[in-house]
């Protein structure tokens, strides 16, 4: 068995898409942090597919909603996973009790295994819940989140990052799997926020927890409504299972 120790990187951020933001500028912050994962929402497929190539990355798409399919396909918006690492076991699903891609009513997690050289690797869940007054639909969804990490078993271990839409509602964080050693940044609105929106829970067995987002300001709200977050860890992995 082939113990592994060495830091992951997961940056989230929900960039908004529909605004057509600078890519180039999204590129350049996430290059900066240097991530082994990426899980962006409310991303285009175009947009997503000209991020990875701009960062040479991998990179998984799924449709969350379109109101205007099928007239304009490349409208539709969904949920996106990068890495410079290997991608393996793509999938996604539905969490949400609206089931029309036509509703932006309509959620889903998005799911992808990361595997580096050395071996190690996880399943990055990719989220975004139900916003505003909808607590019950958010709180469901983190449920079925959750019993769908459990169907797929403990092995890679799981790292859940997205925007959970959960301010003031620590509910929403424990129906999940993983935890949130560090509380977690204000993230929106951008251009002051007051609110923390987005997250990465990480397995409880890992260690040196770093966890960093910008300020805010009007030179960010110009990228997105929402700040990215970024988090560091150590996990002592095995591949199978955890080192004891």
């Amino acid at each position: 068995m082939r113990t592994t120790g060495r830091e992951w990187t997961v940056l989230t951020w929900n960039i908004q898409g529909t605004k057509r933001t600078d890519l180039d500028r999204l590129a350049a912050v996430i290059s900066a942090e240097s991530p082994d994962v990426v899980a962006l929402q409310e991303v285009r497929k175009p947009q997503a597919s000209s991020l990875a190539e701009r960062l040479s990355m991998t990179h998984c798409w799924a449709e969350k909603h379109n109101p205007l399919r099928p007239l304009f396909p490349g409208w539709a918006e969904g949920a996106a996973i990068l890495t410079p690492h290997s991608m393996s076991s793509t999938g996604d699903a539905q969490v949400s009790s609206e089931s029309s891609k036509r509703s932006y009513r309509r959620r889903i997690v998005q799911w992808a295994t990361v595997t580096r050289d050395d071996a190690s690797g996880y399943r990055v869940y990719n989220a975004h819940l139900s916003p505003h007054d909808l607590a019950a639909e958010r709180l469901a969804e983190a449920i079925r989140i959750a019993e769908i990490v459990d169907e797929h078993g403990d092995a890679p271990p799981s790292v859940i990052a997205g925007d959970l839409n959960d301010a003031g509602e620590p509910q929403i964080i424990a129906a999940l799997p993983g935890i949130e050693v560090l509380s977690a940044p204000l993230t929106n609105p951008a251009r002051s926020p007051e609110q923390a929106l987005d997250h990465v829970l990480v397995p409880p067995e890992a260690t040196e927890v770093s966890i960093g987002a910008p300020v805010g300001g009007d030179e960010w709200a110009d990228l997105s409504d929402h700040l990215p977050v970024t988090v560091r860890f150590t996990l002592e992995w095995v591949a199978d299972g955890f080192a004891g």
